[in-house]
């Protein structure tokens, strides 16, 4: 029974390395900056402005705000700005179901 809770727990472990690994935003790339929800789309670029980010789409119902940045330390940047979490875009608008 040990083996099968612990072949169950390195699954597991597996399964989210690997999705931590596909979502890691790639530098030069656009990435995806979720928001608390109901978080204004004003408030969302300025903290993409805020992180010296280019602001590309503001996805309103979902919190999203797609940018590119540049600079070394972006991601934290938009972290401190109030994201709760920073992916990859390509990555999130398979989440999201946004096309564009």
């Amino acid at each position: 029974m040990r083996e099968i809770g612990f072949g169950l727990v390195c699954s597991v472990a597996m399964a989210v390395a690997a999705l931590l690994i596909a979502a890691w935003p790639v530098p030069g790339r656009p990435i995806a900056a979720f928001f608390p929800a109901g978080t204004g789309t004003a408030d969302m670029a300025r903290a993409v402005t805020d992180a010296s980010g280019s602001l590309l789409q503001i996805d309103s119902g979902s919190a999203v705000a797609f940018t590119m940045g540049e600079r070394d330390g972006f991601v934290s940047a938009l972290y401190g700005a109030g994201a709760w979490l920073v992916i990859d875009a390509a990555f999130a608008r398979l989440c999201t179901g946004s096309s564009r």
